[in-house]
Formats: structure tokens, sequence, C-alpha cells
């Protein structure tokens, strides 16, 4: 699965890389460091996630073979450029800085893919704290992953604040019910459900959220309508300084 690889610990995270991508591999684990500290203080967690580990690929036909065959995560090939990573359990396959140029729909911006790797370790955690991840809803996983890695305050080539400037300036926001239903709205939208919950609700609310998920609705085990929290939410939503980067 790894030929080629070579590999490099930092405590209980492991990185599998390739020989051209080796000055990127100190630079990252201390990324990662810092995001899993950070992580680990939100979700008051006691013990450590052992057996972290990322692999970073130069290609995108090798990022393919892994998502499908490490990760057994069901892929198009090729896929779509925009992927850049992919996590799966404690395993986090992503796109080597190296690639960005001809395998990747971005370009390589250290501050974003530094936000790109939190996001994707907030996965990890969500993933290992969830009694069942499968019914975590899209909405609220990529929510948290938006919230919780700061790409929501930078203006960047992922577009999370974007769509929600610009639709609180044409006044054309979308409904919560929307949101928890579209693909793309869960993307550039969830994040502002979690926030306004955090902000509400408190951080305890989504901590215990995310630790004791056993129903597929979400709100309903929180003690929420989609009614009322659009009302509040929108309210909220619309009179927020919002100070984007």
């Amino acid at each position: 699965m790894f030929k080629g690889y070579l590999k490099k610990f930092k405590g209980k995270i492991l990185i599998y890389y390739r020989e051209k991508d080796s000055l990127y591999t100190n630079q990252i684990l201390a990324i990662v460091k810092v995001a899993y500290n950070d992580l680990k203080s939100y979700f008051n967690l006691e013990k450590d996630i052992t057996g972290i580990r990322l692999i970073l690929v130069p290609i995108r036909t090798e990022f393919d073979r892994l998502v499908a065959d490490l990760l057994e995560v069901p892929i198009e090939r090729p896929s779509d450029p925009r992927r850049v990573a992919q996590p799966q359990r404690t395993d986090i396959v992503f796109m080597s800085p190296s690639s960005y140029e001809k395998h990747c729909a971005y370009s390589y911006k250290q501050d974003e893919f530094e936000r790109m790797i939190k996001h994707e370790l907030t996965h990890v955690f969500e993933e290992y704290l969830t009694p069942d991840m499968e019914i975590s809803p899209g909405w609220w996983s990529e929510g948290l992953a938006v919230y919780l890695s700061d790409q929501w305050q930078y203006r960047s080539q992922f577009e999370f604040c974007e769509p929600v400037l610009n639709a609180l300036e044409s006044g054309n926001i979308p409904s919560i019910s929307e949101i928890l239903s579209d693909r793309l709205l869960r993307y550039t939208f969830g994040w502002t459900i979690v926030m306004y919950l955090e902000q509400t609700m408190g951080r305890e609310l989504i901590v215990r959220t995310v630790k004791t998920l056993k129903d597929e609705d979400l709100l309903k085990s929180i003690g929420l309508s989609a009614e009322t929290l659009h009302k509040g939410w929108l309210e909220w939503l619309t009179t927020y300084p919002w100070h984007i980067k």
C-alpha cells in the first residue's frame, strides 16, 4: 500500500510521504500538532487519539488509489480536481503542496493549506467521538469542520464565507430546511448554524451533541424544530458584526 513512501513520526502522529515532498513534512506535522491540541481542548478530550496517520501524495492518480483502496471511500477516477483531502477514521489522505499546480483546481497558499488540514482533522475528531458517524448530518459535519478550522473567517479560494456575505447583501438567504437538505449549502452555510448554536446555547451543547448523537434528527435531539431554529438563526445572521479577513 505504501511502497515508495518514507515515514516520519511526531508523537502519536505518523506521516507517509514521497521523497520529493520531504521538505513539507516538518511543517505539516507542526500544523497538525497545533490543530490537534486545539481540538482536543475544544472537545474536552482526556485521552489522546492514537494512531493518526497522514498520507501526503504528489499526484492525482495516487490520491484516488489511496482513497479507494486504503480508506475504502468510493471515488470517481480521475477525481474532481477540487478534491484535495479525504479523511476516514484516523487517516487523512491529502494532496501535497507540490501537486497543486498540475493536479488541483486551486493554487497552493500556505495559510489556506493549514486551515484545510485542521478542517480534515476536525472530521477525524468527530468520527472518533460520535457514537454513530453514519447518522451525523452532512451540514453538521461540514459545519463543524469549517467553523472549528476558522475557514469561515477568511476570503479564500474555497469560498466558505463569500456565499454568506453575498446572500446577506442580496437578501437571498436560504432557509434552514434548504441548508439541511442541499449538498452545496451544507458547506457554505452549515458553519453558520454551528456558530449560532455555540454562541446562543454554549460550546457544551456542541461537544455534548458530538459525543452523544444517536438520532438522525439532530435538531430534535437538541430540542429544536427547523422553524424555531430558522427564526433565531436568521435574526442572529443578519445582525452579527461580520469582520471577514
